[in-house]
């Protein structure tokens, strides 16, 4: 997957202002054609809310910008599906279906973070939610909004604490009141004309934070269980060497053991007959040690996804 065949290299893992990116979809475009890039997809938490307007810059500039969303999907743990997204490209944006669900994924998610900023209140970490909305810009509020604000009042929390309790599991952890399991994502992607993958399965790592694993044997049971519900992609190409749990303000693994990652991915997706994707989770500012396209991912893994899609 290093090299550069069949229409140059691109990154099938952006997200824009429409999530938790810095970036405007017309600014991922014109960032991804400085990085050199021949394609991008904007796959944005719970939303295609970008996606037009990144596929109308990328048609004014030259670019292929490929609709795609990324959909956290509901706690299994008794299927080791904690904390799972499934990413869907090529879909259309149209589809009513697609939009309706998302929609409804936004306002429990809405709520949800709303519900956060109470219990932070109740545990002595009082902030506006007025602040948080203005800090989300009109976009839906995500923890990063609120740790942004969080972090102005009460710098005394660390960023790793505030995480990890708010995350599933956390004594601070608010669930939704809705969400997609994770054959209803599957379904729901494929009716609206797209591919689903599993998102960067690394990231569900449990065991290296606590012993050093470097692959968790819980995350290839998850992967075979997405397999088995349908999915027809994984994220095997990730830099993992820049995000969790393999990162904590610097890099905690090697080049090596990143490779080590990334080859065990591959071999588990050929196995199970999966096309290897890869991307960066490109999200500006919010998580500047990542770079757009540092990971090198060839046109010819969009093509395999375009010919799932019966493109």
């Amino acid at each position: 997957m290093a090299g550069a065949a069949d229409g140059g290299l691109i990154d099938l893992h952006n997200h824009s202002t429409a999530s938790d990116g810095t970036f405007e979809p017309a600014e991922l475009v014109a960032h991804a054609i400085s990085r050199g890039l021949s394609a991008i997809a904007i796959t944005d938490h719970d939303t295609i809310g970008g996606v037009k307007a990144g596929v109308a810059a990328g048609r004014e500039k030259g670019l292929e910008v490929v609709c795609g969303t990324e959909i956290g999907i509901a706690h299994e743990p008794e299927r080791h599906l904690v904390e799972v997204d499934i990413l869907g490209y090529l879909i259309d944006p149209d589809n009513p279906e697609l939009k309706h669900a998302l929609d409804s994924l936004q306002e429990a998610k809405n709520a949800k973070l709303r519900r956060q900023v109470e219990v932070l209140k109740e545990n002595g970490y009082p902030i506006a939610e007025s602040e948080v909305i203005r800090e989300a810009c009109g976009d839906t509020v995500r923890r990063p909004h609120i740790w942004r604000v969080l972090s102005r009042h009460h710098p005394e929390l660390r960023a790793e604490d505030f995480f990890n309790r708010t995350s599933f599991g956390g004594d601070w952890h608010v669930p939704k009141s809705y969400s997609l399991t994770l054959e209803d994502s599957i379904a729901l992607i494929e009716r609206a004309g797209g591919v689903p993958v599993m998102a960067h399965p690394g990231c569900y790592n449990e065991r290296f934070a606590k012993d050093g694993t470097l692959i968790d044997p819980d995350v290839d049971a998850a992967v075979r269980t997405c397999a088995a519900a349908g999915v027809k992609g994984l994220e095997v190409i990730y830099p993992y060497d820049k995000g969790r749990p393999y990162h904590n303000d610097e890099p905690i693994i090697t080049k090596q053991q990143l490779r080590e990652i990334w080859d065990h991915f591959r071999t588990l997706a050929d196995e199970l007959g999966l096309v290897a994707t890869g991307g960066t989770d490109f999200h500006g500012a919010n998580k500047p040690q990542i770079e757009m396209g540092e990971v090198r991912v060839p046109y010819s893994v969009l093509m395999r996804l375009k010919e799932l899609a019966g493109r």
